[in-house]
């Protein structure tokens, strides 16, 4: 439940303008939304505010078929609107129709019942791959999940043990990538070809020769499917690990790929703030930490 007073400059706006100007929400998740004006349901967003008037906000809940099961969560931030998870690897984000439990988000509605008391939907802002490691951010409201999605920031920054001796210190990736057919994995194709635009900003963070592999931080300008693995692979230096791009290794159960770092808005405010994890010991072993 959200509680409004309207700013005096806000004076006749609509007030479904108004929400959305100055609060943050979308249209469509106004739809969501029970809005009340000076204690009266409003069932028009088109319905004209006035300076001081009070404006209260109820979502409507949202019933989720996820059960709860005791995951444990290694909570990195949390506010009323955000809670941002490091996520190990070998466990799937989301039920799928394989796997129906034991996944991320069955950890994430147990935590949420037990402490809140309340059954509440996980809304996952972004998603990493089972045997991807790292920051997740998980949003509680309709509200917070559009807001990053239309008006707020989110910079994510990952760690990656790729094969070979990666030369440059510093370049950016600009290769459209895409899928063909039902085959998950990503190769470089023309837009012409379904390939959709595809950015990455690569820094050289450590190199070591004698076991030639390079430790990089990966920035990630555009949000495609296995972006950072594709890359890495299409300029020859596959995540070490990583089967499906070809960087099998005897060293590596998985793609040593870790979302280390996150920068997100935070929702009431829209203050950039700053989430940061460290190294899972697989990859701290690799590399001899």
């Amino acid at each position: 439940m959200k509680k409004y007073i309207v700013e005096p400059e806000y004076d006749g706006y609509q007030i479904g303008d108004y929400l959305k100007e100055t609060k943050g929400y979308s249209g469509r998740g106004l739809r969501n939304l029970e809005i009340y004006l000076n204690g009266k349901r409003v069932k028009n967003n088109s319905k004209k505010i006035k300076k001081d008037g009070k404006i209260l906000i109820k979502e409507k809940e949202k019933s989720t078929g996820i059960k709860p099961m005791d995951i444990p969560i290694d909570v990195v931030y949390e506010d009323k609107n955000l809670l941002l998870i490091n996520k190990p690897p070998y466990i799937i984000v989301h039920p799928t129709q394989k796997k129906v439990d034991k996944t991320l988000a069955n950890g994430v509605v147990n935590y949420f019942l037990k402490t809140t008391g309340k059954i509440m939907v996980p809304r996952f802002y972004n998603r990493l791959d089972m045997n991807t490691s790292g920051i997740i951010i998980v949003t509680k409201n309709a509200h917070a999940q559009a807001y990053l999605q239309e008006k707020g920031t989110v910079n994510k920054f990952y760690m990656a043990i790729v094969k070979g001796i990666v030369e440059k210190d510093e370049f950016l990736i600009d290769r459209p990538i895409g899928k063909v057919g039902d085959e998950l994995r990503r190769i470089e194709l023309a837009p012409e070809d379904g390939g959709q635009n595809a950015q990455t900003r690569i820094k050289v963070l450590k190199r070591s020769h004698d076991k030639n592999i390079t430790l990089i931080e990966a920035q990630l300008l555009t949000g495609r499917t296995h972006q950072i693995r594709a890359h890495m692979a299409l300029e020859g230096h596959p995540l070490l690990g990583d089967e499906l791009y070809g960087g099998a290794d005897n060293r590596a159960d998985r793609q040593m790929l870790h979302s280390y770092k996150t920068q997100f808005s935070d929702v009431e405010t829209g203050e950039l703030k700053t989430a940061e994890v460290t190294l899972p010991e697989d990859m701290k072993k690799i590399l001899g930490e």
